[in-house]
């Protein structure tokens, strides 16, 4: 999608390149609903059909009317013949453009449907590494704002695109048949509509685009303000968060205003064409009307004044959804950007693990999230079966990337990880996170009751399993307390749970996966010693004959470790117990000695 606009003078993308690609990507929604758009159609067609008769019957009623003779003179029969036959189109006409118009709506909706259906389930699918270089506001806004801006040009341009096309192509047929010299003259203006509508349109893009991006960006600091409320009045920086919502309002007006006014324009514009385009057939009929040449009379004046206002219409209509196009496109743009995404793949082999036991190996790892900037560098570790191991360091060394990569959020730009002797990368990642599971420092509480969420990484689990697990973390205690217990509803910024609680709901859903191995990423971080206690009783009962790897700052956590492997710039420092390394007097040492000790 990268080049899906031209760039201007200045560098700025201002036009889609490939918009007609674009839009029948759009369309190609409407085909689970083909029933209801060629019922759309048919209908459409009969009234548009049904609305072109209208000027033709109007005129011939004018020309029941006689005054040749100083008096008027009535064809009575022949206008009530007229009249009814008219009303009979007028109400037709209007029935079909009714139930059409209902067509229309609940087509947009079933396409709407389909595309976030498409967009939901391909975030779902979308890795870690998405998610790190878009904002959430940004993909809500895509998923909201620009969906909407896609659902409204189905809903709207297709029926005027097309009742626009049968009205022009039937006007020019009919006018045509009555007079080509006033068809011509008709026609005279069109050309301005068309030079008009291709200049405006270039300038129309780049400011529709931004308008959208300025949406997004509003959204996320929006959202950001809401979940980081409390360190927003805790630091005192109201005024800063209103000051910055304030200058992203500013940029959407501007980019609005501007998107607006051009778009606006091809209303006022058209409608200036279209009185031209009505005093030139009025004045070139009465001159013909008057040296009665062509066979003019006052009824096909008439006639032609109505299929001019029929004539034009459409094209005043099209210049009007212009704007709504421009919108669509930039909103489409975002929205196929996502579903275009790369998402998660199992290559390779797709070798299952056999073994109980799970040995983790990391050979030669090296790691960059920006390139050039290595963030894991030749790394080397070897995890046993069943050890229990310590990574320590200072904050920024590669620890939690570590465990990014052994669960494939990343991938390791050279070396390889194994489990068992076998490349994570022949591992479906189906398997690969079964087999691993992984607690994380930032707590993850959805919206539902506390056995949703205990239950949330084995939907299977039963009543009992679920409170076995919730009394091993010691979850249990606090949850008795709630008022319904189990069935309590919680949210992620539930005031009645604290993030230690939060934690210990986390590490009980973690067990009931029963995993071969587990990571702790500073999971303990939120809990107070004697919790901490009591959750390390509990967890060495639970990795009996598994592997662990522990991530913590607080060094008290993991001097039981089997192993403890100190970061250092990318690569391991040193290893060893507890005891050996605070009597190498190395890294650790030195980390252990600031934490506990101080400075001596």
């Amino acid at each position: 999608m990268n080049n899906m606009m031209q760039p201007d003078e200045r560098g700025e993308r201002i036009a889609p390149a490939n918009a007609g690609k674009i839009l029948r990507r759009m369309l190609k929604y409407l085909a689970d609903s083909r029933p209801l758009l060629i019922g759309m159609l048919v209908l459409l067609s009969a009234s548009t059909a049904l609305n072109l008769l209208i000027p033709d019957l109007i005129g011939r009623a004018v020309d029941t009317l006689d005054i040749s003779k100083g008096r008027l003179g009535v064809d009575w029969q022949g206008l009530i013949i007229i009249l009814s036959v008219l009303l009979t189109v007028f109400v037709f006409s209007s029935l079909f453009s009714y139930i059409q118009g209902r067509l229309a709506a609940k087509l947009s909706k079933t396409a709407v449907i389909s595309i976030r259906k498409d967009v939901s389930e391909k975030l779902i699918r979308l890795p870690v590494s998405f998610f790190d270089s878009h904002k959430s506001g940004d993909m809500l806004a895509r998923l909201t704002n620009d969906i909407d801006n896609i659902s409204n040009l189905i809903s709207q341009a297709i029926g005027t695109a097309i009742s626009s096309a049968i009205v022009i192509t039937g006007c020019i047929v009919i006018m045509l048949i009555k007079s080509p010299l006033l068809t011509a003259v008709c026609l005279s203006t069109v050309f301005l509509n068309i030079l008009f509508t291709v200049v405006l349109s270039k300038k129309m893009f780049g400011y529709f685009r931004k308008q959208q991006k300025a949406v997004g960006e509003m959204n996320s600091h929006v959202e950001q303000s809401i979940d980081a409320k409390k360190t927003v009045n805790s630091y005192n920086i109201t005024d800063e968060c209103v000051a910055e919502c304030d200058r992203l309002s500013d940029d959407l007006m501007d980019a609005g205003i501007k998107a607006q006014v051009l778009g606006g324009a091809m209303s006022p514009v058209m409608c200036i064409i279209g009185n031209l385009n009505f005093l030139l057939i009025v004045a070139v009929g009465a001159l013909l009307y008057i040296n009665g040449g062509f066979g003019i009379t006052i009824g096909t004046i008439q006639a032609f004044t109505l299929y001019s206002r029929q004539f034009t219409k459409p094209i005043n209509e099209l210049s009007q959804i212009f704007a709504m196009l421009m919108t669509a496109l930039a909103s489409a743009e975002r929205v196929f950007e996502i579903i275009d995404a790369s998402t998660e793949t199992d290559e390779g082999r797709n070798r299952e693990l056999k073994n109980d036991a799970c040995s983790i190996s990391f050979e030669h790892v090296s790691f960059c999230y920006i390139r050039g900037i290595p963030v894991l560098d030749d790394f080397n570790l070897k995890i046993e079966s069943g050890q229990t191991v310590a990574l320590v360091g200072k904050t920024g060394v590669g620890k939690t990337t570590l465990i990014n990569l052994l669960m494939r959020f990343y991938e390791p730009d050279s070396g390889r990880i194994l489990i068992d002797g076998v490349d994570i990368r022949d591992i479906p990642k189906a398997t690969l996170r079964k087999t691993v599971t992984t607690v994380l420092q930032n707590t993850t509480v959805i919206d539902g009751t506390v056995t949703d969420n205990l239950s949330y990484g084995n939907l299977n689990a039963d009543a009992e399993e679920i409170t076995k697990a919730a009394k091993m973390t010691g979850a249990d205690d606090f949850i008795k307390k709630l008022s319904k217990g189990y069935d309590t509803d919680i949210s992620p910024n539930d005031p009645s749970l604290s993030r230690g609680q939060q934690q210990l709901l986390c590490l009980a859903c973690a067990s009931l996966t029963n995993p071969r191995a587990l990571v702790l990423d500073e999971a303990l971080s939120s809990v107070d010693s004697a919790t901490e206690t009591q959750i390390q009783n509990a967890m060495l009962k639970m990795m009996s004959n598994r592997t662990c790897i522990i991530i913590a700052h607080r060094l008290s956590t993991i001097k039981n470790a089997d192993k403890i492997a100190v970061f250092s710039e990318g690569s391991i420092a040193e290893t060893g117990t507890h005891d050996q390394l605070m009597n190498m007097h190395g890294v650790y040492y030195e980390l252990y000695k600031n934490q506990y000790i101080g400075n001596l």
